[in-house]
């Protein structure tokens, strides 16, 4: 069906002549992108919103997508994995931010820091993950890189500020969705898709 309304929506810009017919291919994946992401973080929000979990939902996309999207890492071999894939980590990752907090303990959370200063260390040196079936001209690498530091940088920073002004599960969520992203990486990185 996702590959359905690409070529659709793809047939509807070539028949209004805005975009060439040597362009099709890539609007197909792009749309097929589009749509896939879509469904999924709409997924992922339904789920919170049935769990009455979406405040750390809405954290998980904020500190998931962002940086996956530049930083790239483990790809699903179909949308439908990845759908299933996303929509799981983003399961576990709020459940496990909810037990930790529940059990809130002095010690766990300094391991979280330390957890997050060597996972943003290792984003900031490694990504974006360079995939052997998905290649990338170096221009992109460099740009992608730069996006990389910008995004860490901005998570940083929310995650010092939302910790000084407020301990809640958030920052929880934030750390381990942080610590996903980097075993992505580095998956990639070993040779996964």
């Amino acid at each position: 069906m996702l590959k359905q309304v690409a070529e659709k929506s793809t047939s509807i810009l070539l028949n209004r002549g805005l975009i060439q017919l040597d362009k099709q291919k890539i609007y197909v994946y792009g749309f097929e992108l589009f749509c896939s992401t879509v469904l999924c973080i709409l997924s992922i929000l339904f789920l919170g919103l049935v769990f009455g979990t979406l405040p750390l939902t809405v954290v998980f996309i904020l500190f998931f997508i962002p940086i996956r999207i530049v930083a790239g890492g483990y790809h699903a071999k179909s949308y439908t994995c990845c759908f299933v894939l996303t929509n799981s980590i983003a399961i576990l990752s709020v459940t496990i931010s909810k037990v930790i907090w529940f059990f809130r303990v002095e010690w766990v959370e300094y391991i979280l820091w330390a957890l997050l200063i060597i996972a943003l260390v290792y984003i900031w040196r490694h990504a974006p993950a360079i995939s052997k079936k998905y290649p990338q001209k170096m221009d992109r690498i460099i740009k992608n890189r730069k996006y990389v530091h910008i995004v860490i940088g901005i998570e940083m920073g929310i995650l010092l500020i939302k910790r000084l002004y407020s301990n809640s599960c958030g920052f929880y969520t934030a750390a381990i969705t942080t610590y996903v992203v980097t075993i992505m990486i580095a998956f990639a990185e070993k040779g996964g898709d």
